[in-house]
């Protein structure tokens, strides 16, 4: 993946997630911050976990970040895909379906 670097503003409602923030201040469900190294994973289609490294098993729910955007490394038939909460799970950008590893 490109590193971007932005030269204007950039505006977030919400945030954008690209992974666990290892330089955050809150963690689990609280931890919205942009930034981090391991993916988000599938738990299911309103909870995505990290799966590996220091911060292995943190969650994140779809249920109290309503309209985040972040990227799931399995989330379209286990492949990676982008994806955003609508307040109940996480749906998927390119066709607004849940998250899934299987579908």
């Amino acid at each position: 993946m490109a590193n971007t670097t932005f030269t204007g503003p950039v505006t977030a409602l919400n945030g954008f997630i690209g992974g666990a923030n290892v330089n955050s201040g809150g963690t689990g469900t609280n931890d919205t911050q942009q930034g981090g190294s391991v993916a988000w994973t599938v738990s299911n289609a309103s909870t995505v976990t990290i799966a590996s490294g220091t911060r292995s098993g943190e969650t994140l729910s779809a249920t109290t970040n309503e309209g985040v955007f972040i990227y799931v490394a399995d989330g379209f038939s286990n492949a990676a895909t982008y994806a955003f909460s609508n307040g109940t799970t996480w749906k998927r950008v390119q066709d607004g379906a849940d998250i899934s590893k299987t579908a």
